[in-house]
């Protein structure tokens, strides 16, 4: 095999420094076990001491696996970091409620290859947290003041990959659609049937045991069901879904049925998705129902190739009956955020729920954004969103306005840096205590390996 720019040696190396992280976690295992006096340990119960070290237990046994793959070379590896500095204004809209900080994040993720047609996946967040909170400098008594809870392993699954399906099984990522009515990380199985131009997706999730294993009453499951279709019509790619929450131990059950289309239309690149939900939940008041039609379509197009132009269009239907309460997805994590969806921090600033602006209130919205590439390593772009009420009756917000604007640089191979503003602005019809414009500069560091 030709060893092209020293490729393999750079591989050697990155072997040998995740020998050298598994060493060095071995190592905060015997500090932690031996320094009981650390204020982050002492000040804990046994059974929260407990439960750090089953974690802790968890990451080495998975890393350990790892060591003997090196020398069979079926271990890929790959990860990020980055380091972000905010400054935040009017925090929820507060006068006066402001920050500044820097935080981190080191992750990895590991492909650990059985054979040809099946792999484990392990993820791991080392380092992460706010400097000075989270993360401290080293005390000359040897407490770091580091957290331990800031090691978190994030994905671990399993993958078998045939000619007529593919099982995945573990701790593992799932979505469905554009990310807003199904988006987080689960335990669960999910099965891909592979058929000509159709993919059907089974996936059950376990997700929440909800405090015991006997499974009566208060203690009974939470669950996760979705099937989604995949079909490939050539020019456009389109999937239709449905899922159900079943959280038996709260009677309650919600679930969703959506559609969406992605394809190109000329020079313009359209993605649109339109769910309606339902449910029901039993409280000491009566039968509550879960409602919710909501409808998403973006264009973009490239006008040139240094510009790039774009808009959205949001709507969700509201409610004003006390029998009835709106949703706008069945479990989810933020991933979808018109705000700043645009920027090299797409997701960071989440503000309100972009199909319910207030309670009850769905929405009714429009954005308008662009890119501008003057350079191959430079790229800068700006974006406007208007958010108003579907419904009214139920929420004082008369509307939230939304800018940002920002920079990213290519400061070598898989290295970013970039800065972004975000400020929201809101508009209520009576006074309120807390309505200042919040802003958001983050300064961001990314690293891709």
């Amino acid at each position: 095999m030709t060893d092209i720019c020293g490729y393999n040696d750079i591989y050697r190396t990155v072997q040998i420094l995740y020998v050298q992280l598994i060493h060095k976690i071995i190592g905060h295992w015997k500090w932690i076990h031996t320094l009981e006096e650390d204020a982050n340990l002492s000040c804990m119960t046994k059974k929260e001491k407990e439960m750090k070290m089953k974690k802790l237990l968890v990451v080495l046994a998975a890393l350990c696996i790892a060591a003997p793959a090196f020398a069979a070379d079926n271990l890929e590896l790959s990860g990020s970091f980055y380091l972000k500095g905010w400054d935040i204004s009017n925090e929820e809209f507060k006068d006066n409620n402001d920050s500044s900080f820097f935080e981190q994040r080191l992750r990895i993720q590991s492909k650990l290859k059985a054979n040809d047609n099946t792999y484990v996946i392990l993820r791991t967040d080392l380092g992460e947290g706010v400097w000075g909170q989270d993360l401290k400098y080293r005390h000359e008594d040897g407490n770091n003041g580091a957290n331990f809870k800031e090691l978190e392993v994030d994905r671990v699954f399993a993958v078998m990959d045939r000619d007529l399906f593919t099982l995945t099984a573990g701790l593992q990522h799932y979505e469905l659609g554009m990310a807003e009515v199904v988006d987080n990380a689960y335990t669960g199985i999910k099965l891909d049937l592979k058929f000509d131009g159709v993919t059907p997706t089974l996936f059950v999730a376990k997700m929440d045991e909800n405090g015991s294993l006997n499974d009566d009453d208060a203690f009974d499951d939470s669950n996760l069901y979705t099937i989604n279709v995949d079909f490939d019509l050539g020019t456009f790619n389109s999937n239709l879904f449905y899922g159900l929450a079943d959280y038996k131990n709260a009677d309650a059950k919600q679930w969703a049925l959506g559609f969406c289309l992605a394809g190109d239309l000329g020079m313009v690149n359209l993605f649109g998705e339109i769910a309606t939900f339902g449910g029901d939940v039993e409280t000491p008041v009566g039968t509550i129902d879960f409602v919710g039609t909501q409808a998403y379509l973006k264009a973009t197009a490239n006008v040139t190739d240094m510009v790039t132009i774009g808009g959205e269009l949001l709507y969700a239907l509201g409610t004003d009956d006390q029998k009835e309460a709106q949703i706008s997805f069945l479990s989810n994590d933020d991933s979808f955020n018109p705000i700043d969806s645009n920027s090299p921090i797409d997701g960071d600033v989440v503000v309100f729920d972009p199909f319910e602006i207030a309670d009850n209130a769905g929405v009714q919205a429009i954005t308008l954004f662009g890119e501008v590439r003057p350079m191959a390593a430079l790229a800068l772009g700006a974006k406007v969103g208007y958010f108003t009420p579907e419904d009214d009756d139920v929420t004082n917000v008369d509307s939230m306005t939304s800018f940002n604007a920002w920079v990213g640089y290519d400061v070598g191979p898989n290295t970013n840096l970039s800065l972004t503003y975000v400020l929201v602005c809101p508009d209520f019809e009576n006074a309120v205590a807390d309505d200042e414009n919040a802003g958001y500069l983050e300064a961001k560091f990314l690293v891709k390996f």
